[in-house]
């Protein structure tokens, strides 16, 4: 698979991920690894007494998915992460959600220094099954030009 290069990135261009169905096992693994140990991750009868009906995915995981499910367009064209900005969550991602990610080139330049490649930032919406957002966050990477 190889991602998109900075030749071929658009202002404006939208790209549209697979999904991914989100288990507890998701959430347990993650909890586990990271140390976000926050009732409303990790006990589900807190989490019911707090309305939210079941334990819910911490943010970061929901993150690191979309993240994932977005790799394709950089896969092997991109030499650097530059940061994460802006992000929000807007709706809690339960067990059972399954999420998918819109993803619009936002903003391109030309790098002064590096003439094969440039930043890009990329907006991405996280969407559950009923396509109502649940996240939404900006990335910037440098992506290499075509050779």
């Amino acid at each position: 698979m190889q991602g998109m290069y900075f030749d071929e990135l658009e202002v404006g261009c939208e790209f549209t991920s697979p999904r991914r169905t989100i288990t507890e096992a998701d959430i347990v693994f993650f909890t586990c690894l990271t140390g976000l140990l926050n009732p409303l991750f990790t006990d589900e009868l807190f989490a019911r007494e707090k309305g939210f009906g079941t334990r819910v995915a911490p943010g970061p995981l929901t993150v690191s998915f979309a993240i994932g499910l977005t790799d394709e367009l950089l896969y092997r064209t991109v030499s650097a992460a530059l940061g994460i900005d802006k992000v929000r969550f807007i709706s809690p991602v339960i067990p059972g959600d399954t999420i998918w990610v819109k993803t619009t080139v936002t903003d391109k330049r030309e790098s002064a220094s590096r003439p094969d490649r440039g930043p890009a930032t990329l907006r991405h919406e996280v969407y559950n099954q009923k396509d109502e957002i649940v996240c939404t966050f900006e990335r910037t990477a440098m992506f290499l030009k075509r050779e």
